[in-house]
């Protein structure tokens, strides 16, 4: 017998609109500039350290406070200065989905309330979501302490969460370790053990989106 699926968790930030897009450029700039200027370092500098640091933390929460920056200061100083709505347009294909699937949905997301809040109503997608969660409140960064929220407190199983998001070590691997199914978004050439995965998030809708209605309730 086929598990059921009974929650969504969505990653935001490159899943919910393409990576491409200009949005997370201006953030990764934006980044850059507020580390330059609060280490006193160049933008060489930084570029370099930019691409060390992944390699040494599971997440940026942790290189930027290995730094001596604070987390409140990064969501302040970046994604608080950032108006997400002028990069993005409403994606009915997307809205559409939110809208009549009626799985669980969540979103845990390492973006600011302010900014995120901005983006969701940009996507009309706000009002669809049982539960937000935003990494910045719990005590290790790390998504998987919250997707043991979600499933405490909606009372599921892990088998039965979904973890859609497009980056392996911070959405899919800690989703992998708790027993959740994941998706993996990617327009990378890549293979993955048990990860499926999809180049977008209208591919996922097309093909594996249409797949969990065939579990609902």
């Amino acid at each position: 017998m086929e598990k059921k699926i009974k929650m969504l968790v969505f990653d935001q930030d490159g899943t919910l609109y393409p990576s491409e897009n200009e949005l997370i450029l201006e953030t990764r700039k934006k980044t850059k500039y507020w580390l330059s200027n609060k280490l006193k370092m160049n933008l060489d500098e930084i570029n370099e350290l930019y691409k060390q640091l992944p390699k040494k933390y599971a997440n940026p929460y942790l290189g930027f406070k290995s730094l001596g920056c604070s987390v409140d200061e990064y969501m302040s100083e970046v994604f608080d200065k950032i108006n997400p709505s002028r990069f993005l347009e409403f994606n009915q294909t997307l809205y559409s989905y939110f809208k009549y699937n009626k799985q669980l949905k969540a979103l845990v997301t390492f973006a600011s309330p302010n900014y995120t809040i901005k983006l969701q109503e940009k996507l009309k997608l706000k009002e669809f979501y049982d539960r937000i969660l935003y990494v910045k409140d719990f005590e290790k960064y790390s998504k998987e302490q919250c997707y043991e929220q979600l499933a405490r407190e909606f009372n599921i199983k892990f088998d039965e969460i979904c973890v859609i998001g497009d980056s392996y070590y911070n959405d899919i691997l800690p989703a992998q370790q708790l027993g959740c199914e994941t998706i993996l978004i990617s327009n990378k050439s890549k293979v993955l053990k048990n990860v499926k995965i999809y180049k977008n998030i209208e591919s996922y809708i097309d093909k594996g989106g249409k797949l969990w209605q065939n579990y609902l309730y």
